[in-house]
């Protein structure tokens, strides 16, 4: 399911983006929509596919992944991008098993 296997820079467009505002809300109607879409993609159920913690895991990505794209597109800081790709990965981590160290609890030593 990941559709960026590149970094964060090799994603990004080698020229600045120019950052609209619609109804006070940053992003062009385009940009709005597209996120709004990834968003509905990611969380509408499906009801030839039942339910699964790993199901669940993917729709988070795709979530998650649609806000970075949306992020990207306003021109957001590249930070903000790369964080939520971070996240991304950490959550593909879990769905092929394996505990990446985002979200791996600190235990503290007593």
């Amino acid at each position: 399911m990941p559709r960026h296997t590149k970094s964060v820079t090799a994603r990004r467009s080698p020229r600045p983006r120019k950052r609209a505002t619609v109804a006070g809300i940053p992003g062009s109607s385009r940009s709005k929509a597209e996120l709004f879409d990834g968003l509905r993609r990611a969380f509408e159920a499906t009801p030839d596919i039942s339910e699964t913690p790993e199901r669940t895991r993917q729709r988070y990505i795709a979530a998650i992944d649609s806000v970075a794209d949306y992020l990207e597109s306003i021109g957001a800081d590249s930070v903000w991008v790369e964080r939520f790709d971070e996240l991304r990965a950490a959550l593909e981590g879990l769905v092929d098993g394996a505990l990446p160290a985002v979200p791996r609890p600190s235990i503290p030593e007593v």
